[in-house]
């Protein structure tokens, strides 16, 4: 693997730093991509500016939203009683138009004239989930008219559309990772040392994640999709070794941002899953979250805090003992239980029950035995026996999503949909979060974000008229 070192230096001379009020005149004018830089270089750049925002750092404050976490000070209080506005979460769409996807088009162009078709099937990857990253949280988004120099005001396509352009940007991405290339793909690719078929599993999975997405849109054609690409990632080799992940070596400039948060816990545990974790003497409690003080190192146990209410002791947050957050942990993106879960989900909306409790309880299996440091943990085989037993007769779509919820820790935008698309009923003891005095936050669950107020001030023809975060996307009607 390349030394990360030398890319974070790649990325610092090539992505300069993206404000929050460019236009996007400045984003199609973009420095990111000099004339003379070859896709390998071109590459890992992208890839660290794109999958740096998952994580603690950007994505993870939506672990409010889906109480994983709970707000601890500033900002992480404001996301945890919906205290969103059009300036929350900015960074997030100017980040991934001004950088990544500008630079996908500049390799995807780039790779297609000499022929290193396996740089164009990841660059093409990619794009496919920052578009589902950005319309995941916004719902209309500028596409087809976005990243073109000729027009600054670009108009916004509607979530239906950027969900077939996701598909076709997979589907292409797994031929052009079929053809021969004239660049090596390890030369660039420093999440997977060049392994196409590691990419190519990447994409089946990502295009059962996205079909799954439209449950309520088609919940028939939805399921036999989703399990349809289930089918072909197996096909493919997938595997808890192909998961796609940010890697950190742990150095100052490049730790993992979990780490960060546990030294300044600007977000922390929320009881809504730390007390369940402790009741059901879950072997997973020490892999998610540290028992010391981040700020004073001091021992604080295992302490959750209540979503909506102000901080008032030190509260445990995914520190440096556990799997999630040490300077160099991996922070998960797409995973193979989690393709085990879209299986579960997908087979039980059909009525195979059968099918849906197999890939429920290999799912569970999956993701513990990843996470947890002692695969003999006398913990482990109590806790199968008890979630992760299911048959046909006793598997229901609750003990799905209750146990993915668990398992889906830090990989907090899919969660998100995941409970909006059930409309916040799994798992059954999440509630509207209340502030100290007792009062309920909201009358209802936090549905989306706000369009950047630099595209309403700058573009305000073009961007949809949007009521508020509880509006909800297309798939989620």
């Amino acid at each position: 693997m390349k030394n990360l070192l030398k890319i974070f230096l790649i990325v610092i001379g090539m992505f300069v730093s993206v404000s929050c009020d460019q236009t996007f005149e400045e984003i199609n004018k973009s420095k990111n991509s000099p004339e003379n830089a070859t896709v390998n270089v071109l590459l890992p750049a992208a890839l660290y500016a794109q999958l740096d925002n998952f994580g603690g750092r950007r994505e993870g404050f939506m672990g409010t939203f889906t109480q994983h976490f709970a707000g601890y000070y500033t900002s992480g209080v404001n996301a945890d009683q919906y205290v969103i506005d059009n300036n929350s979460f900015s960074f997030l769409f100017t980040g991934l138009y001004a950088g990544p996807l500008n630079s996908y088009k500049d390799i995807i162009a780039r790779a297609e004239k000499e022929g290193s078709w396996h740089y164009v099937g990841v660059a093409k990857i990619m794009t496919a989930l920052a578009l589902g990253t950005l319309t995941d949280v916004y719902g209309e988004i500028p596409w087809k008219e976005a990243l073109n120099s000729n027009n600054v005001f670009p108009a916004y396509d509607s979530q239906e559309f950027i969900y077939s352009e996701i598909q076709r940007l997979l589907s292409e991405a797994i031929t052009d990772l079929g053809k021969t290339s004239f660049r090596s793909l390890a030369d660039g690719d420093f999440l997977r040392n060049g392994n196409v078929d590691a990419w190519i599993a990447t994409a089946y999975l990502l295009k059962a994640r996205y079909a799954n997405h439209l449950s309520k849109v088609n919940p028939t054609g939805s399921a036999k999709d989703a399990l349809s690409y289930v089918a072909s990632a197996k096909t493919a080799g997938i595997s808890s070794s192909t998961d796609l992940k940010m890697r950190y070596e742990g150095i100052s400039e490049m730790s993992n941002r979990w780490y960060t948060l546990w030294q300044d816990p600007a977000i922390v545990a929320s009881k809504n899953l730390l007390d369940v974790q402790v009741n059901e003497n879950d072997p997973r409690l020490e892999a998610y979250w540290s028992p010391y003080n981040g700020e004073t190192g001091d021992y604080i146990g295992f302490v959750g805090k209540s979503n909506g209410t102000g901080a008032n002791q030190p509260i445990s947050a995914a520190g440096p003992e556990g799997w999630y957050g040490k300077p160099n942990s991996d922070h998960m993106v797409a995973t193979y239980f989690e393709l085990l879960f879209i299986e579960a989900e997908a087979a039980f909306r059909l009525g195979d029950l059968p099918r849906a409790a197999t890939a429920h309880n290999a799912a569970v299996k999956e993701q513990m035995e990843l996470v947890v440091n002692d695969i003999a943990d006398p913990r482990i085989a109590t806790y199968l026996s008890t979630y992760a037993s299911e048959t046909g007769a006793t598997i229901t779509i609750e003990k799905i999503m209750t146990e993915k919820w668990k398992a889906m820790f830090t990989m907090e935008e899919e969660t998100w949909t995941d409970m909006r698309r059930h409309n916040f009923q799994y798992p059954n003891w999440i509630t509207i979060p209340k502030k100290n005095d007792g009062t309920p936050i909201a009358s209802e669950y936090i549905r989306r974000l706000l369009y950047p107020q630099d595209e309403l001030d700058k573009n305000p023809q073009k961007v949809p008229k949007v009521t508020g975060i509880f509006a909800r996307l297309w798939w989620d009607q």
